[in-house]
């Protein structure tokens, strides 16, 4: 029996991890104008690197740092940020939606990665720090500014 070509393994890789990296894109940035594009890109990246990083423990990871620095890069060209959809545990501690959104606006673009990357898409602190190529102690400090400045923001308790 011949092994796979790791060609092969790349159109699986594609179908299973798009999705992966538009709702994280799209959960970050808020922006779907770009998020199909910038991950499509990113995959374009892996797609070339595919012999060497379809050996790691998690590619996903480090297209999803691809990605994310993609975005990082339109955004810095397009001169604006855009919002988060929301975080699950601030959103089941506040009615209003359309507060979060503004709340989320406010905080530093970091910030809002490491807090969406954690409670919105699950994200342990170790694999955003890997992500995010930040020490994990970094990670749990935007983490922890991160979810005091929501609350001050939206008025709740320190």
């Amino acid at each position: 029996m011949s092994t796979p070509e790791p060609d092969q393994g790349f159109a699986e890789f594609f179908r299973t991890c798009l999705p992966v990296l538009t709702r994280t894109l799209t959960a970050l940035t808020g922006d779907t104008r770009v998020v199909e594009d910038v991950a499509q890109d990113a995959l374009v990246i892996a797609r070339h690197r595919w012999h060497d990083i379809h050996a790691y423990d998690k590619p996903e990871a480090w297209v999803l740092k691809v990605a994310i620095r993609l975005m990082r890069r339109w955004q810095q060209r397009q001169q604006h940020e855009t919002p988060l959809l929301a975080v699950v545990d601030v959103v089941e501690q506040v009615h209003e939606v359309e507060a979060v959104h503004s709340a989320l606006r406010e905080l530093t673009p970091r910030h809002r990665e490491v807090v969406a990357l954690h409670h919105l898409l699950g994200y342990p602190v170790s694999e955003i720090a890997s992500v995010l190529m930040v020490s994990e102690s970094t990670v749990r400090t935007h983490l922890s500014r991160g979810r005091d400045e929501l609350r001050r923001i939206l008025g709740g308790s320190e």
